[in-house]
């Protein structure tokens, strides 16, 4: 499938997701001198779309493509592919982790709605954004880890040209689960990660070569794979 198709399916379901659910999908809690404001959207629509997308993302066919040893992986091609992973993932997680919360909202206005916003805080509101923002990123973390342990670009590196390896095709132990760790952590502290990663000369983060793994930009073939996913090795 083209990268163009594949960056206008997912931007497109994003738009349609959050237009369904009054402009926006997810919760968000936030208080400031006092004054506080809980807002959380989700729709039918919306956990459709998701699980559509979540389907796509792991079974649509990828063309197949090689590595191109003369261009290097630029630092906008890697913080662009990161950014339309984690919207991709964002997309088919939100609408799940925020039903906990709707229900429980329910519990108290003895009326069950796909969104409402309110001017003050209960003192349960934590236990039930908590567990969904640590399983946005668990799925992150998942999603990083597994399409690198069965050498597939994600959605993002696919769009964008590029795809994470072994720096030792023979070498068995490229250490993915810490790259994935290390690079979240380089993200955190992005000016720091920009500044090293632009004194070397293939802009190389710091997290590759420490776990065995780097980035290689890739040229797309005319033939199309079908992907699999491993959860294992």
């Amino acid at each position: 499938m083209p990268r163009k198709l594949v960056f206008l399916i997912v931007i497109g379901i994003f738009f349609l997701s959050a237009s369904l659910s009054g402009g926006s999908v997810g919760a968000s809690s936030a208080c400031v001198n006092n004054e506080c404001k809980v807002v959380v959207a989700s729709s039918i629509a919306s956990l459709l779309l998701g699980i559509s997308l979540g389907l796509f993302i792991f079974y649509f066919p990828r063309k197949h493509s090689i590595t191109d040893s003369s261009n290097i992986v630029g630092l906008w091609r890697r913080f662009g592919a990161f950014f339309l992973d984690f919207m991709t993932v964002l997309i088919v997680i939100s609408p799940i982790a925020v039903v906990p919360i709707l229900i429980a909202e329910a519990n108290f206005t003895s009326e069950f709605t796909w969104s409402f916003e309110r001017d003050f805080v209960r003192p349960t509101d934590d236990i039930y954004l908590l567990p969904g923002v640590f399983g946005i990123f668990i799925a992150l973390y998942l999603y990083f880890l597994l399409y690198a342990r069965s050498n597939i670009q994600t959605v993002g590196q696919y769009i964008l040209g590029y795809k994470v390896k072994a720096i030792d095709e023979n070498d068995n132990s490229p250490q993915y689960a810490k790259r994935v760790l290390f690079s979240f952590w380089g993200l955190c502290a992005w000016p720091i990660s920009v500044i090293l990663a632009l004194r070397t000369p293939k802009k190389a983060c710091w997290w590759d070569a420490i776990t065995n793994t780097e980035v290689v930009r890739t040229m797309v073939v005319n033939k199309e794979l079908q992907p699999t996913i491993e959860s294992g090795g």
